[in-house]
């Protein structure tokens, strides 16, 4: 009989926040987190897929390559201190300064620690990775304000 005033109270506590459209409490009783996934904030200050207009220049020391954007200016705001992010599907002009409209996104990228321990349990090396596995920023362009003659490429 206790048992089953026990398991009542616990099924009690759970239906309440139901009840009122609230998720259940998470084991150990903490706070639940709202419905849905994390959204991770982007390394340009808003929110990851926000429409935003940046500014800057091709960065061109070590490995930036011909996408990388050395940002100053977000959403009309100049930036305390420039950001490097790749831009995903253009390729800027040097020493030119670029105006663009899109959004920042991201991904995985090097080898996750689940496949080296997976080798390792197997007795296999994994190799070693170019990269170390890190979240990489990207932004992706929409549509180009500066310069001229820049356009995004057709999808």
């Amino acid at each position: 009989m206790k048992g089953l005033v026990c398991a009542s109270a616990v099924l009690f506590a759970l239906a309440i926040p139901l009840a009122v459209g609230q998720p259940p409490p998470p084991p150990g009783g903490g706070k639940a987190e709202a419905a849905g996934p994390r959204q991770p904030g982007g390394v340009l200050g808003g929110q990851l897929g926000e429409y935003l207009t940046v500014e800057g220049t091709r960065g061109d020391g070590g490995k930036a390559g011909t996408r990388t954007l050395l940002v100053d200016t977000v959403g009309g705001k100049r930036l305390a201190t420039p950001v490097a992010i790749w831009v995903d599907n253009l390729d800027l002009p040097a020493k030119r300064r670029c105006v663009l409209k899109g959004y920042e996104s991201g991904g995985m990228i090097g080898t996750p620690p689940a496949v080296v321990a997976a080798a390792k349990e197997r007795g296999k090396d994994a190799g070693v990775a170019q990269a170390v596995w890190q979240w990489r920023p990207y932004f992706v362009a929409l549509i180009v304000v500066e310069p001229k003659g820049l356009g995004v490429p057709k999808e």
